[in-house]
């Protein structure tokens, strides 16, 4: 049996294949009003939960069809509590595992590409660190031919203006000697490197880059949101009190009346009435019929028929006058209006 959830004096159905089936077997419209998971920021779409007239309540619980249930505010049963935190765990675990899977198959497709990314870089900084060593190197020798120079000119003051000029260009000359001498060597390491091209482990880069690959936390998991518990929860059954007014009665016989003629019935009231009525599925058709039940003690004027009969050529609609006759048994009467509307 299909169950309807009564909450804050509104009846819903929140399983996806209730709600397929009160409408394809049924006959039984309702209204989605949920959000849009896809879409959430827009309200031309809706989605579950599946709500229902009263009539429509009323009906399926008259025929068997539904049972009227509430749940209870809150959920004290531990076994339930800890199915709940046991399932969301076991969706950040299957997230988490094909992420990883993912990953790894990212970097498998774009092996070659990290590989040679990889080995230029390596490269660039091989030569990078070549450089800053000859470099460290000229500036050492620097550094002691300068205290050479200090320490030659502080023992012999008195031979300082005809040494120095000889000690600089001693110097001067060794020098240059030395930086020749480097920057032949720095060739000869290069043209070494570039003739003998350095062996790089391609399987030991894309084993590392696997490495790599680590889980995500479960606060950043998406999370499932179902449109009814998946587990069997404790519900306490409801009476619905309606109709209780004649007005309602009347609505309930009339709606009754039209589901049995095997009508599609939504509410009417964005066109005036009380129902449409739709020869097949409303997605498929349009609505032939504009109904408007009047209660027993209710009169109609003349001015009343001419709003109901503009309005309906107007639409393009029949409108109906609904009412209960002293046998309780629901009678119609149809205004159409017949010529040019002026």
């Amino acid at each position: 049996m299909i169950k309807l959830y009564f909450c804050n004096k509104h009846t819903f159905v929140w399983n996806p294949e209730d709600a397929c089936t009160l409408r394809k077997k049924y006959h039984i419209v309702g209204s989605l009003v949920g959000r849009y998971p896809i879409k959430p920021f827009q309200t031309q779409n809706k989605w579950l939960p599946f709500q229902l007239m009263p009539e429509e309540t009323k009906l399926l619980i008259d025929k068997d069809i539904a049972q009227l249930v509430s749940i209870p505010k809150e959920t004290t049963d531990t076994l339930f509590i800890e199915l709940f935190h046991s399932h969301r765990n076991k969706l950040c675990e299957e997230q988490i595992s094909l992420l990883k899977e993912n990953r790894r198959q990212q970097i498998l497709e774009k092996a070659d590409q990290i590989y040679e990314g990889k080995k230029r870089k390596y490269l660039e900084n091989f030569k990078k660190r070549k450089k800053n060593h000859e470099i460290s190197d000229i500036s050492k020798e620097e550094k002691a031919s300068q205290s050479k120079t200090s320490f030659v000119e502080e023992k012999s003051n008195s031979e300082k203006n005809s040494c120095s000029i000889k000690i600089e260009l001693e110097n001067n000359l060794e020098k240059d000697c030395e930086k020749i001498g480097n920057k032949d060597a720095s060739e000869t390491i290069e043209n070494s490197c570039d003739s003998e091209p350095i062996n790089i482990d391609k399987n030991a880069i894309i084993e590392a880059e696997l490495a790599k690959i680590t889980g995500v936390s479960k606060e950043f998991c998406r999370v499932q949101l179902f449109t009814e518990c998946p587990w069997k929860q404790e519900t306490l059954p409801v009476i619905l009190n309606y109709p209780s007014t004649e007005r309602e009665k009347i609505r309930c016989a009339v709606y009754k009346d039209l589901w049995e003629k095997d009508y599609y019935i939504t509410a009417g009231s964005k066109f005036g009435g009380d129902f449409l009525a739709y020869q097949g599925d409303p997605l498929k058709y349009h609505a032939l019929f504009i109904v408007v039940c009047m209660c027993e003690e209710q009169t109609l004027q003349g001015y009343d028929l001419v709003v109901y009969g503009r309005l309906g050529h107007q639409v393009k609609k029949t409108v109906i006058l609904a009412s209960l006759d002293e046998e309780g048994q629901v009678d119609y009467v149809t205004l159409d209006w017949e010529g040019e509307m002026t």
